[in-house]
C-alpha cells in the first residue's frame, strides 16, 4: 500500500502511517512539502496520504487547511500520535562529544530545556527530522545529532543519546487519512464530520450556526478561521462535529446548507480517542 508522507521514511508522518495502517504493508511515498504529497495523491502515485493538521502545542496548520479545500480530497479517519523526540548520533559517541544538533525548528523548538543542558553546541535547523538523521547516518557525521523518532534512529542506523528530550510531555499531533473524493465511501461507525462554511455579515450569522449545533447535540471539537483568497478580511470557518445521534446530525446538516455559504463537507469518519480525554 502507497502512502503519501511529508517527509522522508521514518519521519513522524511515516509513524503515523503505521499506526493507521498497522496490518498493512506501508510503502511511503516521500514528499518534501505538503503540496507535494496532495499532488501524489491526486495524481495516484499514491493510494491514501497522511497529513498533519494540527499540534498541541503549535496549533493549527493553517495552509493545510487550504490545501484540503482546494484540492477536494475526503477524510477517512484521524490518529493522535504522540511526538515524542530522541537526541541520536553515530554510534560510540556520547552526549559530551556532540558540537552539533540539527532538526526542524519545531523539533528544536520543543527541546530547548534539553538543549540548554548541552554547552557549547551549534543548532541547525533543517526541513525535517528524520532527514537530518539519514544526513548524518549518509555521511557518517560525528560530533553531530539529530532530534528524530525512535524509528528513525532504528532505520537509519544510528545511537539513540537521550529518549523524550521534550519539554512537554504532552505533545500530540492530530493527522488526517486522506483520499481521493472519487475512491470515498462512508466509513462505518462515523460519528465525526470536518465541515467548512462561510456566513453572511449581519449580526448574529455565526452565533446562529453555533445554536444550530448544541440544539442538536452536536460536540463542536474544533474552529478556525480561514481567510478567503481574494477577498480580504473575510473569512471562512473549518469546525469538527462529533455525534451520538445520527439522525439528530442529518437534520442539521440539512438546516446548516439553508444558514450558510459554499457549505463544503470534508468527509465523515471514525472519531479518535482524544489524548487526555
Amino acid at each position: 500500500m502507497l502512502i503519501a508522507i511529508q517527509g522522508v521514511r521514518a519521519s513522524f508522518h511515516d509513524v503515523a502511517a503505521r499506526q493507521v495502517f498497522g496490518g498493512e504493508t506501508v510503502e511511503p511515498v516521500e514528499c518534501s512539502t505538503f503540496r507535494f504529497l496532495c499532488e501524489a495523491l491526486k495524481n495516484k502515485k499514491a493510494d491514501f496520504a497522511i497529513m498533519a493538521i494540527e499540534n498541541s502545542i503549535a496549533g493549527s496548520i493553517l495552509p493545510n487547511y487550504g490545501l484540503l479545500q482546494s484540492y477536494g480530497f475526503k477524510i477517512l479517519g484521524e490518529t493522535f500520535l504522540r511526538i515524542e523526540m530522541n537526541l541520536m548520533a553515530m554510534p560510540g559517541q556520547n552526549t559530551s562529544q556532540i558540537k552539533f544538533v540539527q532538526s526542524h525548528p519545531m523539533a528544536i523548538l520543543q527541546c530547548q530545556e534539553y538543549l540548554a543542558t548541552l554547552p557549547d553546541i551549534q543548532i541547525i535547523e533543517a526541513s525535517d527530522t528524520a532527514e537530518s538523521a539519514l544526513e548524518i547516518a549518509k555521511h557518517k557525521r560525528p560530533g553531530h545529532a539529530a532530534i528524530a523518532s525512535r524509528l528513525a534512529a532504528d532505520t537509519y542506523g544510528l545511537e539513540i543519546l537521550k529518549t523524550n528530550i521534550e519539554t512537554d510531555r504532552s505533545n500530540y499531533t492530530r493527522f488526517l487519512t486522506l483520499c481521493r473524493s472519487e475512491d470515498y465511501k462512508t466509513p462505518t461507525q462515523a460519528n465525526k464530520a470536518s465541515l467548512r462554511f462561510e456566513t453572511s455579515h449581519a449580526p448574529g450569522s455565526l452565533a446562529k450556526v453555533l445554536t444550530l449545533f448544541s440544539e442538536h447535540e452536536l460536540n463542536m471539537t474544533k474552529i478556525q478561521s480561514i481567510p478567503i483568497l481574494g477577498k480580504p478580511y473575510q473569512y471562512g470557518f473549518h469546525v469538527d462535529l462529533e455525534w451520538d445521534k445520527p439522525n439528530l446530525y442529518k437534520d442539521a446538516m440539512n438546516r446548516l446548507a439553508q444558514e450558510t455559504i459554499n457549505l463544503n463537507h470534508f468527509g465523515e469518519y471514525p472519531r479518535a480517542q482524544r489524548p487526555g480525554i
